[in-house]
């Protein structure tokens, strides 16, 4: 279980800055900083050549690690535009180049989604059958550019965010190959038998755990992202399974970082219990 203590990073979302943040983390016991890049304040684009190589003497002055989290939306891998195509391929070139001056642990992204659009028809549709075939065509060459650039330097982590079947359907190759590999979010799959089970059945292919709990309001909506512990999440049966595997990173999604604090003396608390 002290592979996981040794494992532990927080997403640092609201940090003055990136070298900031990695002296708050080794103070403070993480092991690591999860670099939330879609924050513009602390995106790697804004810093200069000589705040870059400052925050790679901070990740080896103070003893931690940088995992990134590539932007969201904006970097689809679903996106069929050829002129959005090119800033997307542009900025994942970019986020591996400062990945490599970092010595970055591993990247995450999130692959994204084919634009949908509601009907008032019966069966509802969404997605144009036309469609279909620009979206999976532009999918794969996206993916095999963004792999044909990292060289292996880096997992490559796919975050079960908005993961949908017919997506998983067409990365399981990859991850067959050990070509690109999961990011677990456990909040995100929680009360998801179907894609629980597929996690669960494939641990070797999970490099990366997302951890933040999830409770239900007076007013019946969910909400994620809290402390560890205060929610409906049993942290102790995914934890057992996973300490088992090859995980490089488990990083508390929960903002501020005084909040992931309280979650990484709670997780003591449960990991504890697992010896």
């Amino acid at each position: 279980m002290n592979s996981i203590l040794n494992s532990i990073s927080y997403h640092a979302v609201y940090d003055a800055s990136i070298r900031e943040a990695l002296v708050y983390a080794s103070e403070n016991g993480f092991a690591g900083i999860q670099i939330a890049d879609e924050s513009p304040h602390i995106s790697f684009e804004r810093l200069s050549a000589k705040q870059i190589n400052e925050v790679k003497h901070a990740v080896q002055e103070q003893d931690v690690y940088i995992v990134l989290h590539a932007s969201d939306a904006a970097a689809s891998f679903f996106q069929p535009n050829r002129h959005l195509i090119t800033g997307i391929r542009n900025y994942y070139a970019a986020l591996l180049e400062f990945a490599h001056k970092v010595s970055a642990k591993l990247v995450t992204v999130h692959l994204g989604e084919m634009t949908s659009f509601r009907t008032d028809s019966q069966p509802e549709y969404r997605i144009p059958n036309e469609d279909f075939i620009f979206y999976k065509k532009v999918f794969l060459e996206n993916l095999d550019f963004l792999l044909d650039m990292n060289k292996k330097q880096f997992p490559i982590c796919v975050e079960n965010y908005n993961l949908e079947q017919s997506t998983l359907d067409m990365i399981i190759p990859y991850l067959e190959r050990g070509d690109i590999f999961l990011c677990w979010d456990i909040a995100k799959s929680f009360k998801k038998p179907e894609l629980e089970d597929f996690f669960f059945g494939h641990l070797s292919w999970v490099k990366q755990v997302h951890l933040h709990d999830q409770r239900r309001n007076p007013d019946g909506q969910v909400r994620t992202h809290c402390v560890i512990g205060t929610g409906e999440i049993d942290f102790k049966t995914y934890l057992s399974v996973l300490s088992k595997a090859d995980v490089q990173d488990f990083c508390i999604e929960v903002r501020p970082r005084e909040k992931a604090r309280e979650s990484l003396e709670i997780l003591k608390q449960i990991i504890k219990k697992l010896n």
